[in-house]
């Protein structure tokens, strides 16, 4: 069980354990939160760091931001390459879950400052974090067909949301 957490949101597999939740394809419609948090200019630097040193310095990042969204009770939902998608309200109700996406996002932030720190004396450069946020109604729950099923959610309010980490490229 503990091993599988980490491939499952874990309320998703408590929610599964006592039957709350269903194995197969459904989704609800469901106000939430959903953010994107995607490294600037990931490609360069994996031209610029060793193999070994890259993996080391992106699970020390993934463990830091992931710190972040699991504290204020949001789910991570994937990695999508080095974008990181989590949501706030599902499956779990969190009333103040616009909230805690932003306090996740500064927490991310502040956090990185920190890896930088350690970083540059390793030689590491510094990275950007880009992050999109958007609070919609839609589809939340498990997709997929028979191969394979994840706990996500769709709609227009989740391409939003990876629209406005996109719209960041700029700045």
């Amino acid at each position: 069980l503990k091993a599988f957490v980490r491939y499952v949101p874990r309320d998703v597999v408590k929610m599964m354990l006592t039957g709350s939740m269903e194995a197969g394809s459904v989704m609800v419609r469901k106000v939430v939160s959903i953010m994107f948090a995607d490294i600037a200019g990931f490609s360069t630097l994996c031209e610029q760091i060793l193999s070994e040193q890259f993996m080391q310095m992106m699970t020390q990042y993934l463990q830091a931001m992931c710190e972040a969204i699991v504290h204020t009770r949001g789910t991570l939902d994937k990695f999508i390459g080095d974008c990181i998608m989590a949501l706030w309200n599902a499956p779990q109700r969190l009333r103040t879950h616009e909230r805690a996406a932003v306090g996740a996002s500064l927490d991310m932030q502040a956090r990185l400052v920190e890896l930088h720190r350690s970083w540059s004396s390793e030689g590491i450069p510094s990275i950007r974090l880009r992050v999109g946020i958007n609070t919609d109604a839609v589809l939340v729950g498990n997709f997929g067909c028979e191969y394979r099923i994840n706990y996500t959610v769709l709609g227009d309010g989740v391409n939003l949301a990876s629209r406005l980490e996109g719209a960041n490229k700029p700045f």
